[in-house]
């Protein structure tokens, strides 16, 4: 009880003590202080004195100026500077340093020193400031005088702070800048009104440092890391930041004990490379297993992981890889003659394979061989592409692996698929036996059929009575060859007959089916003279299989005409052998989405028929096209031209003026190939349709025209004299070509999809439009353009003709080859030269006489071209037969005369073209741009300009002689005089025929006779 007295009075006495202590009083030069300031000036003394209730202190507001506190403790404390500097500008405050209590009872005073010359007061340890995006941050501007205004901030350079700073003016404190950002990076300055005069602080530099916004990426060199036990494993952690706040730390269950160093390096501002390396001196088996590199920062957390393999010894795993379309038995692979086959290797090997390679049995073509050999990590693909395959080259294809410690092989065998041969031969009176050769073996069945079939089929030319009876026979296999066709033999025996009749042995197999005949007698009377009989068929079948055979070599084939040249010396040109260039997958259409249509037109080996493309180029697409195919009684040869004039496309690529590749189907059947579909046919069949158009126009030319139609204008006598008619009866008369446009025939655009809810825009042009001379000369040109995209992909066309232009409905010439859609075979314009036929009147002497073709053989053939443009289709050299005179004439430099229609200038660019001397022939970049003078184009070069200028001046002597009001000889008098030179005179015939033998006979002319027209341009 007592106890519990005396520590409540304790407690009220205490309560009563705290309750008389009172707040610090301050006192300024001995003066209580009734303001929370003073001023003081430059020079004059500071003394602040407290004094309070129990022991005080003074808080200055560096702790520098902490040595000018007095250094006796009690109720009573004094801090005294006798020259104080703008630096002593701050507040000061007084506490209590006794109990947490009294120390919440504080007095403070804000000391102005006055500067006259430093209105703010910053340290210059503050005046580089770096601090995080977001932060807020205070400013140090210390204002040395009360009575400045507008305190603010701006930049350095005199603008205003950045958009979105938004700060606080404190008097006694600074300027708070809030939520800091990267784009604040600049220098700053207080400023002040002190008597309406600015003044600054010093500059003070703000760095904000961008906040991370994602974790640190890691990386790792592999996500697998094989070794051997006992080996040594290495592996490095890469990773970056923009500062030092990181960790990179590693998690593994491997149970030896790694060790860990870390790299870093600066790398430019605001970014370090660190590089972490975890290293086991000794793997043992154990440590298999899962191992993580973690990087973290500010931002978060991120971390890569790798797997590590030790294996007990080295190794080398083959796994092989073929495709799920061949036919194949474990290793053993059959494919058809002329397929492509890919064998392929999967490869897991450790150490890394040093040495790999293909044994094959045949010497390695990099034509028909292609292998790659790809390496991922400790992994590894290895294939071998075998093209168009043949029966030597089956057999067995070994891959063989090697690294430092180890080695592996694996062994394809292949095996060719062969269509059997049936042979059936007479053993005695009773006993045929047949023998057949083929893969796989093939099986024989034998037929009976009564008299001696025309076609020596006993299925052909059946009646219902006399059905071919199955006869029963055995087939045995006599050789199987390791790798190639195996031998069977079935023997039949037949009865006694009286009847004549033919026996027939028929071999199959899974490629496909032969058959032999052999007409027989068995009775005994007849069997004698049937044999003989027999014997004579067989001798006159031989003669007649010899006769057909030498008759097939002669028969033309068809190929593309177009050569892409390889490499030249001189005019020795190599050509690439179109068959090896590839064909890029990317062109395959689904055959199924092609419709087709009616046939646009056809030939001896082919046809070109419209058709539909659903999804060509887009999903929704529907595309008008022509597609290009054989006929089905086209040869593999004639299949494999198709499939080279498909690849050559693919080769050069597009251009507005050829007809353009747009897609192929080359699987699942036929081949077809898809191109850009022209709606009016081609050039020649147009010309020539449109010739009472075309003259329509010019009769209502008016006579003071003389610029382009001038020569036009001169013909208008000629041109009324014979009528129009008859002058477009005579063109179409002298050619050969029986090809046709359609007037419905439309051109290649997409199709709206039957939800569409917009109108098409008819992109193609009136059938009827006003045909003039200005749409021939955009013809030339254009055909010019197209010939100059084919020169610089060094191709060569060899057929350069208006049947082998196209025309679109917006007036467009595009290039192309429809050698497999017309019939040569009765095309006058193609001559029969040994096993070819070749259209002679188009082609360069040196290709008539030298079989050389050439890109200036092709500009010979672009001046046979306009000359048919611009005498509006007619047949070049009219009345004038392909004989040993027109070789002559050809070599002598005879030149056709001015084509109706032409200009003058035109007809200058004929006679460049038809110079005897290739060289001097102009390029086609040099015809297309003066056609585009003629056409008022601008042209681009200078230089471009005083070359033309010059090709237009040497020919200058030809036009005066063109202007000149001469007579022209017409035509028929030109051949009449050329065909009466005399006998005797030696002839001038080509030196080859470029394809085979030719006709050596000619008639001859005196060397003397001179020939008309001679070539004058030099």
């Amino acid at each position: 009880m007592m106890l519990a007295v005396v520590t409540l009075l304790l407690g009220l006495s205490a309560s009563a003590a705290s309750a008389e202590w009172r707040r610090p009083v301050i006192k300024f030069n001995s003066k209580v202080l009734t303001r929370p300031e003073v001023v003081v000036r430059l020079g004059s003394p500071l003394d602040l004195r407290c004094e309070g209730n129990g022991p005080v202190n003074w808080r200055p507001r560096l702790s520098k100026h902490r040595r000018y506190i007095s250094r006796l403790k009690g109720s009573v404390q004094t801090l005294r500077v006798d020259r104080p500097s703008a630096e002593f500008t701050g507040t000061y405050v007084c506490y209590y340093t006794s109990g947490p209590q009294q120390r919440d009872l504080t007095a403070s005073v804000h000391v102005y020193v006055r500067d006259p010359n430093r209105v703010f007061w910053a340290s210059s340890n503050l005046l580089r400031i770096v601090k995080k995006e977001g932060e807020d941050f205070m400013l140090p501007c210390l204002l040395t005088d009360p009575s400045a205004t507008d305190v603010g901030l701006r930049m350095d350079n005199g603008t205003t702070v950045p958009p979105g700073m938004n700060y606080t003016v404190y008097k006694h404190r600074g300027i708070l800048i809030h939520n800091l950002h990267p784009s604040f990076n600049a220098d700053y300055v207080c400023t002040a009104r002190v008597n309406g005069v600015e003044k600054t602080s010093r500059v003070f530099s703000i760095n904000v440092i961008q906040k991370l916004r994602f974790p640190p990426y890691v990386f790792l060199d592999t996500d697998e890391y094989i070794r051997i036990v006992g080996e040594e494993l290495k592996i490095h952690c890469t990773t970056h930041n923009p500062n030092f706040n990181y960790n990179v730390t590693w998690k593994y269950t491997t149970k030896s004990k790694p060790i860990i160093e870390e790299t870093v390096k600066s790398s430019g501002e605001n970014r370090l490379d660190i590089q972490s390396t975890l290293t086991i001196s000794s793997v043992d088996l154990t440590d298999t297993g899962n191992i993580s590199c973690i990087g973290t920062n500010e931002a978060g957390v991120n971390s890569t992981t790798t797997y590590l393999l030790v294996v007990d010894k080295p190794y080398i795993r083959l796994q092989p890889q073929l495709s799920p379309k061949l036919a194949k038995r474990g290793l053993s692979v059959e494919v058809n003659e002329g397929e492509d086959l890919e064998l392929s290797v999967v490869v897991e090997a450790y150490p890394h394979i040093t040495e790999h390679k293909w044994v094959t049995p045949t010497t390695p073509n990099s034509s028909t061989q292609e292998n790659k050999f790809i390496r991922y990590n400790n992994r590894y693909y290895a294939s071998l592409q075998l093209k168009r395959m043949n029966a030597h080259e089956q057999g067995q294809y070994t891959f063989y692996a090697e690294n430092n410690l180890a080695n592996a092989s694996i062994t394809f065998q292949v095996q060719m698929y062969q269509r059997p041969i049936a042979v059936v031969r007479w053993e005695n009176v009773t006993t045929l036996t047949c023998t057949s050769f083929g893969y796989p073996a093939p099986r024989i069945i034998w037929y009976q059929c009564f008299g001696i079939r025309p076609t020596n089929r006993c299925k052909e030319n059946n009646s219902s009575t006399q059905m071919p009876v199955p006869l029963q026979a055995p087939t045995v296999e006599v050789q199987r060859e390791e790798y190639g066709a195996v031998e069977v033999e079935s023997v039949l025996t037949v009865g006694p007959s009286n009847r004549r009749m033919t026996v027939e042995c028929v071999a199959f197999n899974v490629v496909g089916v032969s058959s032999d005949t052999f007409a027989m007698e068995v009775s005994d009377k007849l069997f004698t003279s049937t044999l003989f009989g027999a014997g004579g068929f067989l001798s006159v079948l031989l003669v007649l299989l010899v006769f057909l055979l030498y008759k097939y070599k002669q028969k033309p084939r068809y190929e593309i005409r177009w050569k892409i040249i390889e490499a030249s010396d001189g005019n020795n040109y190599t050509f690439i052998d179109p068959t090896q260039l590839p064909y890029n997958e990317k062109w395959e259409f689904p055959r199924d989405k092609l419709k087709l249509g009616k046939i646009l037109g056809a030939g001896a080996f082919g046809k070109v028929v419209e058709a539909t493309a659903y999804g060509l180029g887009k999903q929704d697409n529907v595309t008008r096209v022509a597609v290009k195919m054989l006929k089905a009684s086209a040869h593999s040869d004639e299949r494999e031209a198709l499939m080279s004039e498909l690849k050559i496309l693919s080769h050069l690529g597009h251009h507005k003026n050829i007809v353009n590749l747009l897609g192929a189907c080359t699987y699942g059947g036929p081949v077809f190939v898809i191109t850009e579909y022209c709606s009016l046919g081609d050039l020649l069949n147009f010309l020539r349709h449109k010739a009472e158009t075309f003259m329509n126009f010019v009769m209502n030319i008016p006579e003071i025209v003389e610029n382009d139609y001038k020569n036009i204008c001169n013909q208008k006598h000629f041109i009324r004299s014979f009528g129009i008619h008859a002058h477009i009866q005579g063109k179409e008369s002298d050619s050969g070509i029986s090809s046709t446009s359609s007037g419905s025939y439309l051109e290649m655009r997409p199709a709206l999809l039957p939800n569409s809810t917009t109108q098409a825009q008819d992109t193609e042009s009136n059938v009827d439009w006003l045909f003039d001379i200005d749409d021939l000369l955009r013809f030339s040109l254009q055909v010019a353009q197209g010939l100059e995209f084919l020169a610089s992909k060094n191709c060569i066309h060899r057929d350069v003709a208006a049947r082998n232009v196209l025309l679109t409905g917006r007036k467009e010439a595009k290039i192309c080859d429809f050698g497999l859609a017309r019939d040569i075979m009765n095309d006058s314009n193609y001559v029969v030269k040994g096993n070819a036929r070749l259209p002679v009147k188009w082609m360069a002497p040196e290709s008539i006489f030298e079989c050389v073709y050439t890109v200036q053989s092709d500009v010979w053939s672009y001046g046979i071209l306009l000359w048919e443009i611009f005498s509006l289709g007619k047949s070049p050299y009219p009345n004038i037969a392909v004989d040993s005179r027109f070789y002559k004439m050809v070599k002598r430099g005879y030149q056709m005369s001015q084509p109706d229609f032409a200009p003058p200038e035109m007809y200058m660019i004929m006679k460049m073209c038809w110079n005897l001397e290739p060289t001097q022939r102009p390029t086609f970049t040099k015809i297309s741009s003066m056609i585009e003078r003629l056409l008022g184009r601008p042209t681009q070069q200078s230089q471009q300009q005083q070359e033309e200028q010059q090709y237009w001046q040497q020919g200058q002597q030809i036009y005066e002689n063109v202007r000149q009001p001469q007579p022209q000889p017409q035509e028929n008098e030109e051949s009449s005089e050329v065909s009466e030179g005399r006998e005797g005179e030696e002839c001038d015939l080509p030196k080859c025929c470029c394809h085979g033998p030719c006709d050596q006979s000619c008639d001859r002319e005196e060397e003397e006779q001179p020939l008309m027209k001679t070539n004058t341009y030099q």
